[in-house]
């Protein structure tokens, strides 16, 4: 796939999720084999899916060592984390971390302990990517909401309502961003325009004014085509595609997800295919 993808002048980016170990456990076939089998200890359910229990060190240093793992082996050119850290919350019932917040928490607060946990993982991932192959890139697709601006007078978005970024999932892009541990961020900005609790239009000009000079590619939900009056409209992602090539900071888009392209919905994979994307262009230069 990587030797295919190269051959057509694209990029490899391997999409990872870091934290996700089985996705259902009603369901799932798991393996003897399989961590959650070896290292009981370092998982937690919740809801119907088991995940890594992120405030433990010897998780980060397994997840670091499976991304070394894939760069050192594998030709891609960057690793790509979704916006899975800590998992998105179930109403009522709140994350069991207790154990290990309880040992390993240090006198803080519970959510900024989470968030600390987040931070060193990545920090430690960047780290390891630049040292195994400088030129990997190293990316995040976070929710696109950071903050709501009821949380965060000065830099949250006018949005409301929305889990966030910061107080939900522990994830402080804007710190990773900051601190140059990753080299891109592409936010899923999955609404339309003029969206009650997040709208495109808010979202895009947030972000582009929260990139700290790191490229920023505008993550486009075409899988929603006809779910809605808004997304029945033939114009949503055209107005989309044009509202961020010509916003400031915003260096190309992702589309979500390829599979959809093959329906056609709206007619939109022949309007990126004859007018949108007509020609090619060559990947957009990290900074």
């Amino acid at each position: 796939m990587i030797a295919e993808t190269h051959k057509r002048g694209m990029e490899f980016h391997a999409w990872m999720n870091p934290y996700r170990a089985v996705f259902n456990i009603n369901k799932s076939s798991v393996a003897d084999s399989h961590i959650t089998k070896i290292h009981p200890e370092w998982f937690l359910t919740y809801g119907d899916k088991k995940y890594f229990d992120p405030g433990i060190k010897e998780v980060q240093q397994y997840v670091s060592n499976v991304v070394k793992d894939v760069v050192s082996r594998y030709a891609v050119d960057a690793i790509h984390f979704d916006d899975y850290f800590y998992p998105y919350k179930i109403p009522g019932k709140d994350f069991p971390d207790f154990a290990s917040y309880n040992k390993l928490g240090n006198g803080l607060k519970k959510d900024d302990w989470r968030r600390s946990n987040t931070d060193s993982i990545i920090s430690m991932l960047s780290a390891v990517i630049k040292k195994e192959n400088p030129k990997c890139q190293f990316g995040i697709s976070p929710f696109g909401v950071w903050r709501n601006i009821d949380k965060d007078s000065v830099n949250g978005s006018r949005t409301n309502g929305a889990q966030t970024n910061y107080d939900d999932l522990y994830a402080d892009i804007l710190l990773w961003l900051k601190k140059g541990w990753i080299d891109y961020v592409a936010p899923q900005l999955y609404w339309e325009f003029g969206h009650k609790v997040a709208p495109y239009e808010i979202l895009l000009d947030w972000w582009s004014k929260h990139t700290y000079g790191k490229n920023c590619y505008i993550g486009l939900g075409i899988y929603r085509a006809g779910s809605n009056t808004a997304w029945k409209d033939v114009t949503q992602i055209p107005r989309m595609i044009d509202a961020l090539r010509t916003t400031p900071n915003i260096q190309g888009m992702i589309f979500f997800s390829s599979k959809t392209f093959e329906k056609n919905p709206n007619g939109w994979s022949d309007t990126l295919r004859l007018n949108y994307f007509k020609e090619p262009v060559k990947t957009p230069t990290i900074k």
